[in-house]
Formats: C-alpha cells, structure tokens, sequence
C-alpha cells in the first residue's frame, strides 16, 4: 500500500507568494541612514549648548541623545545639585523627547536627598547616584 501525500491547490501557491511577499517587505524597509545614539559629555567646567542637543533632535537619524556627567562630583552640595538640575538638566531634557539621561553622579552620600525629589528626578530621567557604593558592598 503506497501512502500519498496531497496537499489542496490553493495552499501550493500561496506559500510561494506569501515567501516572495515577506522578501520584499524586508528589502523595502532598509534606511539610507542607519539610526544611531549621541552621547554628549558634560562636567563641572564643560556644559552641553541648548543648540547643539536642538541639532541632534532634528536629525531623524538619531534615535536617542544621552547626557553623560563626566568629572568628580563630590565638591557638589544639595544647593548645587538642586540647582543643576533645574537650571541645566531640565531644560535640555525638555528640548525633545529623544534627550535621556546615562551615567553615575559620584555626590557625597546623603546630599542628593536632603531636598525632596532631587535624588528620584535624577533616577527617573536615568541617571544612577553613587553607583560606586553599590559595587563596594
């Protein structure tokens, strides 16, 4: 007794076309540009330029920009640290929703803290604080 396989007609030219119509989608939706992250570094003594993050946000290439602190932060008190963020990190936080935070804030244990929300705000635009303790226990 010989068994035979059949498979219905309709289903035998569909799977060809449906194969060729997933080629194509995926052919199609290559970019010229390919979508890349910005890293822009700042410190003590270095600021990152409102213009310069305007820039970036308006390249359709970029897909994230990422403030990153650079330098020792120990000298930084709450006063300063409440006043960085609401002078410098949140208006350029504000320029676009692409503008995200990355990093350690190396501040003296405790001071981010002493004003209400300071600490949070950083670790919700995502900054870490004091990482380096983390990694000592």
């Amino acid at each position: 007794m010989k068994i035979k396989k059949t498979v219905p007609y309709y289903l035998k030219r569909a799977l060809p076309i449906l194969g060729l119509a997933g080629t194509t989608l995926f052919t199609s939706c290559e970019k010229d540009e390919p979508i890349h992250d910005v890293e822009l570094t700042f410190g003590i003594d270095k600021t990152i330029e409102i213009s310069e993050i305007e820039q970036y946000a308006k390249d359709p290439s970029v897909r994230t920009i990422y403030l990153v602190p650079i330098d020792d932060w120990q000298r930084a008190r709450y006063g300063n640290i409440n006043f960085m963020r609401k002078n410098f990190l949140q208006p350029r936080l504000d320029i676009s929703p692409k503008v995200w935070g990355r990093g350690d804030f190396n501040f003296i244990p405790g001071q981010a803290s002493v004003i209400p929300g300071d600490s949070l705000w950083y670790i919700q635009h995502g900054w870490t604080i004091n990482k380096y303790l983390q990694n000592q226990k």
